[in-house]
């Protein structure tokens, strides 16, 4: 039972630094992002669509806030799950844990954002620029919310009214999140390209059972590398050919 309950705290640490950081960075620094894109490409394209059905140079409640929720707080929910995964693995980094996470975050994931098929990366602003600042985004959600957890977690460990409500808000918080992460984790045979998905689920779970059985490091360290290596290979790939010409 004691077990369990580190477990939980640990996980729902990671899981309240996540959504904090996800509606920061994703929500509120990404909406950020896009202003500059958008300021940047001029005033000839002014009120053009993007590609997902947004007006340049409109900012609206609804928008900021469909970000905030389905981008900062979804992505939040599942990374820090992630984070909490992973965290033991990154401890002998410190002090540059999170700035590895969020790099490993961003080899692993960056083709998803970085796609070289949207074309809005280079129809709006410069392409230089788009893929510097949405890549920043992935860093800066590894860095934030490795130092949130750090503080919530000494927060919790301690006494008072602050580490009550603290260690309360982790408890809530770890329920969505894990269950989104189930959701998106059981989600994958419904991708045009399950493999990838599927070999990183199976990573995480690789790595977290030979750190509960003790297994030699390199083992573990292997497993985590494996979705990170073929991830990095499609994400340099998009970025190569987004980047081709310019």
């Amino acid at each position: 039972m004691t077990t369990l309950i580190a477990v939980g705290r640990h996980v729902g640490a990671a899981s309240l630094a996540g959504v904090i950081t996800g509606i920061v960075v994703g929500g509120l620094l990404g909406r950020a992002v896009m202003r500059v894109s958008g300021f940047t490409s001029g005033p000839a394209l002014v009120g053009s669509l993007t590609s997902n059905g947004n007006r340049v140079g409109d900012i609206t409640f609804a928008g900021t806030a469909g970000l905030i929720l389905f981008v900062g707080l979804a992505t939040g929910l599942v990374g820090g799950v992630l984070y909490a995964t992973v965290e033991p693995w990154l401890r002998r980094l410190r002090p540059w844990h999170g700035l590895a996470f969020g790099a490993a975050l961003l080899a692993t994931f960056g083709f998803s954002v970085l796609d070289p098929s949207n074309i809005d990366f280079k129809r709006f602003g410069s392409p230089q620029l788009n893929v510097a600042m949405f890549a920043g985004l992935f860093l800066g959600f590894g860095i934030g919310v490795a130092w949130l957890f750090d503080r919530l977690r000494a927060l919790i460990a301690g006494t008072g009214t602050a580490a009550r409500v603290a260690e309360i808000l982790a408890w809530l918080t770890l329920v969505p999140a894990v269950v989104v992460t189930v959701l998106v984790a059981g989600s994958v045979t419904g991708l045009a390209d399950p493999l990838y998905p599927i070999l990183f689920v199976v990573a995480l779970l690789f790595a977290t059972f030979a750190r509960w059985r003790r297994l030699p490091l390199p083992i573990g360290y292997a497993a985590l590398a494996a979705p990170v290596v073929v991830g990095a290979s499609r994400t340099i790939g998009g970025l190569a050919e987004m980047l081709a010409g310019l």
